[in-house]
């Protein structure tokens, strides 16, 4: 009898350890200076969609475009581009995309922003990938971008942005189907 109570008490401890060691390591990942970060990105299969209907917009209005959308680290994961699409358009949306991302918004916001001179944007020139040109637009879950698209090729940035934002869009209505 006695032993089952010694064992007993020895299982609470052991439980008690645990419990006290769980609780802190919980604690602790919720502390600065964490170890990992968990980010989310577009997947692939969700970039190919948004490309594709940003290439079918473009279609329509008789525009050879390249396309590019990037993850959340501003890396490509899907180009397409029109038969005639040059060199220049696949390089101009990649550059779009990657922007789009890392500056965390449109790229009409942001020229539009460096147009009205408000701030010293003198260093942008440095920013080695971005292009400051519209076409360029962040794919977001909510308010965390987890990527961005690119379109370049039109013969006015306002083409190259709409058929951006309608394959953005066109991702917000892919999330808003998966969430139902």
């Amino acid at each position: 009898m006695k032993a089952n109570v010694d064992m007993k008490r020895i299982l609470l401890s052991i439980v008690a350890i645990m419990l006290t060691v769980c609780s802190a390591t919980s604690a602790e990942d919720k502390r600065p200076g964490a170890v990992t970060i968990e980010k989310r990105s577009v997947s692939y299969e969700a970039a190919l969609r948004v490309a594709q209907e940003a290439m079918a917009t473009a279609k329509k209005s008789n525009t050879d475009v390249a396309v590019v959308v990037v993850d959340s680290a501003g890396i490509p994961l899907v180009l397409l581009r029109a038969d005639n699409a040059t060199e220049q358009f696949v390089t101009g949306a990649t550059r779009k995309a990657w922007t789009s991302v890392n500056f965390r918004n449109s790229t009409r916001a942001i020229l539009e922003d460096i147009k009205k001179n408000k701030e010293d944007d003198s260093q942008l020139v440095y920013a080695r990938n971005a292009l400051f040109l519209m076409g360029g637009v962040p794919l977001k879950d909510g308010d965390v971008i987890i990527g961005g698209v690119g379109v370049a090729g039109s013969v006015n940035g306002l083409e190259d942005d709409r058929f951006a934002r309608r394959a953005a869009d066109s991702f917000t209505e892919m999330l808003k189907k998966k969430s139902k």
